[in-house]
């Protein structure tokens, strides 16, 4: 009855457009208004630090590594860590170009918590904790190094978790 290009014919398509464009305008004006909860663990570890000092204040531990059984590189760490220590592992060798990947936990939330490694028991680079921890970090130098955690929150940590090397 109608013949090509009809009006009619084309005003259908144009309505069924506005409709969809309409529909989807009101969707998204829903979703930007009903309010979402979003929550997520806080995870440290953003920013690096390099620090050549060691802390008069603090005393130093050091204790024997744990090997995890289903991971031939991978390390337990267990501490608790007393405030204004600084516990350490027994050091290792590492070739630049390698990395150590800490994964730890942190108990209870404090500040004040350094997390990192140590090269030749003397150049720090480590990050600041809170909560969780999960840090790589790339070996720019060949040489012995060690994972520690150093507490000065004025309080005792537990630091559960492990490392890679």
């Amino acid at each position: 009855m109608f013949s090509q290009g009809n009006s009619q014919g084309d005003g259908g398509a144009g309505m069924r457009n506005k409709i969809y464009k309409s529909t989807l305008l009101i969707i998204l004006c829903t979703m930007i208004l009903v309010p979402v909860k979003v929550s997520a663990e806080e995870i440290d570890g953003e920013t690096e630090y390099i620090s050549m000092e060691d802390d008069p204040e603090v005393t130093v531990e050091t204790v024997d590594e744990i090997l995890m059984p289903t991971y031939s590189t991978a390390y337990a760490l267990n501490w608790s860590v007393g405030n204004n220590v600084l516990k350490q592992t027994k050091d290792f060798s590492k070739s630049a170009g390698s990395t150590i990947s800490i994964s730890v936990k942190i108990g209870p939330t404090v500040k004040n918590v350094k997390i990192g490694i140590k090269k030749n028991n003397s150049i720090k680079k480590y990050i600041k904790a809170t909560n969780t921890v999960n840090k790589i970090f790339t070996i720019t130098e060949s040489g012995k190094y060690r994972v520690f955690v150093e507490n000065k929150s004025g309080k005792t940590i537990t630091v559960k978790g492990n490392y890679r090397r």
